[in-house]
């Protein structure tokens, strides 16, 4: 087995003995009870009409994935933030990299076990999320495993950030910097659809901008257009047509060209990272 693979399989093993992954197994279910509650109370709601539940359960489950989105944020950040730079501290790396084990390896490694445990995450929380809103109410988003895949390239984007600023910086200030770039950027993302909203061409270059220097926003942007039925992205649409803009009603999936960039930025990011720890003196 490479040393990248072996470094991955001890990185998902210390994720299950931090007991991170059952911190946020137990969160998650805790988020979904709640959320089947919350729908069994709006699909059965006396003072709504019917047409009023169908619009208003695909907006909730929007908000509820939002909510998702942040914790897959905060986990990502949390697990990668002190993942270099605390064995750096504690002097574990200097015995790894003692054999014939080379920086790259252990970046990569690590990236390879936290993405996994991502991209469970991910396949669990859209599975369990979409399939109570489905028992609950009988909406189905119209693309559930794109929402997923969505939901884990956002977290892949933070998470490949938060392992470059581990590389130079100290466990609670990389996680820091990661969750505040993270909500910056989707303020930024509000900022713009308040622009577009009241024509302040500023404001909407601000959100354009935003979501080329860190895509989380442009991402989550892509699970909400595959959230959404058919009448939610025509008056996306219609909105849009007319100025107006919703920072949770989206009216296209992003574009070839913008999933392009974004890969380049990950690689770009990526190999900033090595660079950076290749050049770190232990």
């Amino acid at each position: 087995m490479s040393p990248t693979l072996v470094i991955a399989r001890l990185t998902l093993r210390e994720a299950v003995r931090r007991r991170l992954v059952a911190a946020c197994a137990a969160i998650t279910l805790g988020l979904v009870a709640l959320s089947a509650w919350g729908f069994d109370r709006l699909s059965h709601s006396r003072s709504l009409t019917s047409g009023e539940v169908h619009a208003s359960v695909p907006q909730a489950l929007i908000m509820f994935m939002f909510m998702f989105s942040f914790v897959v944020a905060l986990s990502a950040s949390a697990m990668a933030s002190p993942a270099i730079s605390a064995e750096v501290d504690s002097g574990v790396l200097l015995t790894i990299l003692a054999r014939p084990v080379r920086r790259r390896d252990v970046l990569l490694g690590k990236w390879l076990g936290l993405a996994a445990v991502l991209a469970a995450y991910c396949a669990a929380v859209t599975s369990l999320e979409v399939g109570v809103v489905d028992w609950v109410s009988g909406f189905l988003p119209p693309d559930s495993l794109a929402v997923g895949c969505y939901l884990f390239a956002e977290g892949v984007v933070l998470l490949t950030l938060a392992l470059l600023l581990s590389t130079r910086l100290p466990p609670i200030a990389s996680g820091v910097v990661g969750i505040a770039l993270f909500g910056a950027a989707w303020l930024a993302g509000v900022v713009g659809s308040l622009g577009a909203t009241f024509k302040i061409g500023t404001l909407r270059t601000v959100g354009e901008v935003s979501r080329y220097v860190l895509p989380t926003d442009g991402l989550w942007r892509g699970a909400i257009y595959y959230l959404e039925p058919q009448s939610l992205i025509s008056r996306a649409v219609d909105e849009a047509a007319g100025g107006a803009a919703n920072p949770f009603a989206v009216p296209a999936a992003p574009a070839w060209t913008y999933l392009l960039w974004v890969a380049v930025w990950f690689l770009a990011v990526m190999t900033a990272g090595l660079v950076s720890f290749e050049r770190r003196e232990l």
